[in-house]
């Protein structure tokens, strides 16, 4: 029988039954749909109209949940008439076409609204739940796992986000699913049949990465390569060469290079949308503003110009939002580039700054900038305790993938994103390895003498 010691007051039982993860999602599961069911009943007793519509969808924090909801009933009326050819060739995002899905199974019995979202919104959380906790098991213990599982299942915007229509809750699974891949290839010494397994749901992430946000592609990339560096590490410090894990590793950047050119991209639309001041009054609110793009698109390996472009549409899309940064900013060429990531990485870790925290926002106002600033100062504290974990585990080289992955998504999207309020949920993904990385952080600081003595069974 193991006996833990330490301060870290957490029962050894629970940790080591089988059955903690699927106790904890059945946890979860119970909280999200609670979430949903009173985000409903706020919305139809009009209690918060500035916040929610009737539907339930969030008009100051997820405005394109109502274009979406109105894509999805379309679609799902299709279904509903047998009219399949017609719903497969629908003009809509590959993530809308599965909520119409959700709608034509639901819809009839609770109304096109986020509780006819709600199962499959339901299954993304739950995944985002189970992956958090295998990354965290597989790149350190446990405890950290279920700990990291926790803060993940009751993070306030995450949660709030996850009960509307939008991309994200499929394209942070997606990506969790490439990164705990990747993170198994470099842990283990794979055989030749498990690293053609291990590739499959790698590639499958990718995949879906591709389908649901087309212009995260070439972090996708950079994620992979970064992988293979330092899985080649780890095959030069142990000494071995791991067939598997080479095949697996080639596999899956062979297979997301070609992903692109095999698949169809999904609906990437001719104009740019502008909010105006009143955006958060209603879908109204919102016009369409046709853009004009009289230089030929940039090769997806011309990373400079891609950059600059994806951060010019951003620019023209949202702007007079109330939370743009640096919209004066434009990235023309490489130097431009490498000239703003100190910037970018400022802004891609720690934006929203405290000095917007108790400022009233112009679509959330002031509720939603405390909640940020509440969540920002949480973090952190997390990111400070994650800088513990990588001082004292710095040999780790799950800990350094685990880094490098976090880093290259957050100094990426702030070159590029330049509404706050966008960047916030589009790093959920990244900020998540870093709550892993804090999370075992925090463990060392409460184990009153390193690993040794650390309330932690580190499995053979």
């Amino acid at each position: 029988m193991v006996r833990f010691k330490g301060s870290f007051h957490l029962s050894t039982k629970s940790l080591r039954q089988p059955r903690t993860i699927s106790r904890l999602l059945a946890l979860a599961a119970v909280w999200h749909i609670g979430v949903v069911l009173a985000v409903f009943l706020v919305a139809q007793a009009q209690l918060a109209p500035q916040t929610f519509d009737r539907n339930g969808i969030g008009v100051s924090f997820a405005i394109d949940s109502h274009y979406y909801r109105i894509e999805a009933e379309d679609m799902a009326k299709l279904l509903w008439q047998g009219r399949i050819r017609d719903w497969a060739g629908y003009n809509a995002s590959f993530h809308v076409k599965l909520y119409s899905l959700s709608f034509a199974l639901a819809g009839r019995l609770v109304g096109n609204n986020i509780l006819a979202a709600e199962p499959l919104n339901l299954l993304y959380y739950l995944f985002i739940l189970a992956l958090t906790y295998g990354i965290a098991r597989e790149a350190f213990d446990r405890n950290v796992a279920v700990l990291a599982s926790a803060v993940v299942a009751f993070w306030p915007s995450l949660l709030l986000h996850t009960t509307q229509l939008l991309r994200d809750a499929l394209f942070i699974p997606a990506l969790l699913l490439l990164m705990l891949s990747l993170l198994v290839i470099v842990n283990r010494k794979l055989s030749i049949e498990r690293g053609l397994l291990m590739a499959v749901p790698g590639t499958l992430g990718a995949l879906v990465v591709w389908l649901c946000r087309g212009d995260s592609w070439e972090i996708v990339v950079g994620i992979i390569i970064l992988g293979a560096v330092i899985f080649a590490v780890a095959q030069i410090k142990e000494r071995q060469f791991s067939v598997g894990g080479t095949l697996a590793i080639a596999l899956m950047l062979l297979l997301t290079v070609c992903i692109p050119r095999l698949v169809p991209t999904y609906r990437q639309s001719n104009t740019l949308l502008a909010t105006s001041p009143t955006h958060a009054a209603g879908a109204n609110s919102r016009a369409l503003v046709p853009t004009e793009n009289p230089e030929p698109p940039p090769s997806r390996w011309d990373l400079s110009r891609r950059v600059g472009l994806l951060r010019h549409k951003f620019i023209t899309r949202y702007p007079l939002a109330g939370s743009n940064i640096d919209t004066d900013v434009e990235l023309r060429d490489t130097a431009d580039v490498l000239r703003y990531l100190p910037r970018a990485a400022l802004i891609g870790f720690f934006a929203p700054f405290p000095n917007s925290w108790v400022k009233r926002g112009e679509q959330v106002g002031l509720p939603g900038r405390l909640m940020a600033g509440a969540e920002m100062l949480f973090m952190y504290a997390v990111m400070c305790l994650a800088g513990f974990a990588l001082v004292k585990y710095y040999r780790r080289l799950s800990v350094w993938l685990l880094l490098g992955i976090s880093s290259a998504g957050c100094i990426a999207l702030g070159c590029v994103v330049v509404n706050i309020s966008t960047l916030y949920r589009m790093r959920y993904a990244y900020f998540i390895l870093i709550i892993i990385l804090g999370m075992k952080g925090w463990l060392a600081v409460t184990s009153r003498g390193g690993e040794q003595r650390a309330s932690v069974v580190e499995l053979a």
